[in-house]
């Protein structure tokens, strides 16, 4: 028997159902050349040199050099900041028992401007609630008086300003304050100046 078909008809490839007509598979879509040498991939970005890789550390440990720099700097403004304010507070809780002294040294500049008969008493009360009201301040603060008539001397706490010899006390023995100690807590603030037996 003879074929029927056309010779050119036996090149051709078998014709495509109408219902896969016109579609490319997946795998149809790169060709065979392409699908070995990877070219329809995005392709990979070159690996950084050594020197890339040392500049972009660098730059990193410059990076954070400059942050902690900034950072102390940062420290340091805020530390003298809070110094600044710790030492106003100390003044301001210092001075302002004073204000209470000066309100009373005032009462009594005042009282030297009345009556003669009236002078010397006011002044004398002015200068009393002067004294108390400077002791409250210095005791509420901490500030004792250094007991020292009638103790034995102390080089710690007094300062012998002169000796003498009294046959009713025992040597050593303070018989008379010149200049009134001070002391905060432990601390000396200022020796007792004393008169001692001999």
């Amino acid at each position: 028997m003879h074929d029927k078909r056309k010779p050119h008809d036996q090149d051709l490839p078998p014709a495509a159902d109408d219902a896969g007509a016109g579609v490319v598979r997946e795998d149809e879509a790169v060709a065979p050349e392409d699908r070995e040498t990877g070219a329809g991939a995005p392709e990979p970005l070159p690996e950084p040199t050594g020197e890339e890789r040392l500049a972009a550390e660098r730059d990193d440990l410059k990076d954070k050099w400059l942050r902690a720099l900034a950072d102390l700097d940062n420290l340091r403004k805020r530390s003298r900041r809070e110094v600044e304010d710790a030492r106003r507070f100390a003044q301001a809780e210092v001075l302002r028992p004073l204000l209470d002294v000066a309100d009373n040294l005032e009462r009594a500049l005042q009282a030297l401007d009345g009556p003669a008969e009236t002078t010397a008493a006011g002044l004398r009360q002015g200068v009393d609630l002067i004294h108390q009201s400077f002791r409250t301040a210095l005791r509420e603060r901490g500030v004792e008086s250094i007991e020292a008539k009638g103790c034995h001397f102390d080089p710690a706490r007094h300062e012998a300003v002169a000796q003498v010899p009294s046959p009713e006390h025992e040597s050593g023995t303070v018989i008379d304050v010149v200049q009134q100690g001070y002391v905060l807590g432990e601390l000396v603030l200022r020796p007792a100046r004393v008169v001692i037996a001999s």
